[in-house]
């Protein structure tokens, strides 16, 4: 039993030393810690708004001190919140010093709804309903009833009508915006909507220099328009009544449109339009709501750069295509020079042609010519030593038949043919007597002539 007991102090005590944190929707119910009602707290319950001001007894000895607290046996509870309940309530015993439990907050939790401006609004009323009420979003204490089910005198009070079982709104306007609360018998909330309504917006990006057409609001007549230049707060009026005001009814600051602002079917034209026609244009109808908003943004006209010059870039690539060539050619004479001797090193020999000997004619022992004897392959030949870069001379002497004959016969003699295709070296002994060689199958282009080769 002690031990209960014990329990029960502490949780009390540790409820009461701690501060609660609670978030409610409008219309809805809070309640309260245990530790706060009945039976355990017999103290003062006080509650102190959000907003400021003084605090409010609520509960005390475990009795309501406030219309929308309901004390039970074993629960404590606050009704119907609304947002004037937000705040802080605190505890105090036998009207001492108070104490903070529990922060509440009111949240709207309403189903919001943005028409624009002149459009219609329909809801369904909920069965169970006997009550719509209307709160203006910026005056919330001016709660007005606008249909009660068990008051006909009450049903279609205000803008709006009640046909089939539902609430119709026809041309809305900034008036309307608001919540809209359905509520039942014991006035518990069963609905709750935001309706917001917002004007129509327009946006218009020119470059400075062009023209543009500020369309009007739709189906509205008359209106009223002003300018809000970009960066400022004053607001310039143009049109008044629908109709475009002379340069005596217009603002000092309106002259910046003097001869470019003209009025057409549709809207306002501005010709030529300047940077500082930057701004907002706002049109409101007879009753000062707003209908209609157009951004103008003008942009400086654009740079024309100028074209990339074609002739240097030309220029350029022909010069990179001659420094190209120029450096292949460089490279490709290096290499030639450089391999020429290589392949001068490296080429064959072309074989020597056999060696003829001629003796003299005076000597007895032998007759005028003598055949050349065999060359050995294998020996190196020395003659080529010897053979002189010369201009090509031929003997036109004839040939005679090699020894061991049947005698001399007339060798044929050379034609031109032979001078002109006949290319190849041959030998020309020094003498008077000293015949060609057999053959003019020669290797070389060249005659040597020489004394040395007179054995006699």
């Amino acid at each position: 039993m002690l031990l209960f007991y014990a329990t029960v102090v502490s949780v009390l005590l540790g409820g009461l030393s701690s501060l609660q944190f609670e978030s409610k929707c409008f219309g809805s119910s809070l309640t309260f810690p245990f530790y706060l009602g009945p039976p355990l707290f017999y103290g003062q319950l006080y509650f102190t708004p959000s907003t400021g001001g003084p605090s409010h007894l609520m509960m005390d000895n475990m009795k309501a001190q406030h219309p929308r607290m309901k004390v039970e046996r074993t629960s404590l509870s606050f009704i119907q919140l609304t947002e004037k309940d937000e705040g802080m309530f605190s505890t105090s015993h036998d009207y001492g010093a108070k104490q903070d439990a529990l922060k509440l907050r009111i949240m709207e939790c309403a189903d919001e709804v943005m028409p624009n401006y002149g459009d219609n609004f329909s809801k369904e009323v909920p069965r169970e309903a006997e009550i719509l009420e209307f709160t203006p979003l910026q005056g919330g204490d001016q709660l007005k009833v606008l249909w009660n089910r068990s008051d006909p005198q009450a049903i279609n009070r205000g803008r709006g009508q009640i046909n089939r079982n539902f609430y119709n709104i026809r041309n809305l306007n900034q008036a309307d915006t608001g919540f809209y609360n359905f509520r039942g018998k014991d006035n518990t909330l069963i609905s709750r909507i935001k309706l917001e309504v917002k004007a129509w917006k327009r946006h218009y990006n020119r470059e400075v220099n062009e023209e543009v057409l500020i369309e009007n609001p739709p189906n509205i007549h008359p209106w009223t328009g002003a300018f809000r230049p970009e960066l400022e707060m004053e607001n310039q009026t143009l049109m008044r009544g629908g109709r475009l005001l002379t340069e005596e009814e217009s603002d000092s600051h309106s002259v910046s449109f003097a001869g470019r602002l003209q009025a057409v079917s549709g809207g306002m034209r501005i010709s030529r339009v300047e940077i500082t026609d930057s701004g907002t244009f706002a049109f409101r109808d007879r009753d000062g709501y707003l209908v209609l908003t157009a951004d103008l943004r003008v942009n400086p006209a654009p740079t024309i750069s100028p074209p990339f010059p074609t002739l240097p870039l030309v220029g350029l690539i022909a010069g990179i295509l001659f420094a190209l060539i120029f450096c292949c050619c460089c490279v490709r004479k290096c290499c030639c020079k450089t391999s020429s001797p290589k392949r001068d090193e490296f080429a064959p020999q072309a074989a020597a042609p056999p060696a003829v000997y001629l003796h003299d004619t005076n000597q007895p022992d032998c007759p005028s010519y003598c055949a050349a004897p065999a060359v050995d392959p294998t020996a190196p030949y020395l003659m080529n030593s010897l053979v002189s870069r010369e201009s090509t001379t031929i003997s036109l002497e004839p040939l005679v038949a090699p020894p061991g004959g049947q005698g001399v016969d007339a060798a044929p003699s050379l034609g031109r043919d032979f001078l002109s295709s006949d290319t190849e070296p041959t030998f020309q002994l020094k003498g008077p007597h000293y015949a060609p060689p057999l053959s003019s199958r020669s290797t070389f282009s060249d005659v040597y002539t020489s004394d040395k080769l007179n054995f006699l």
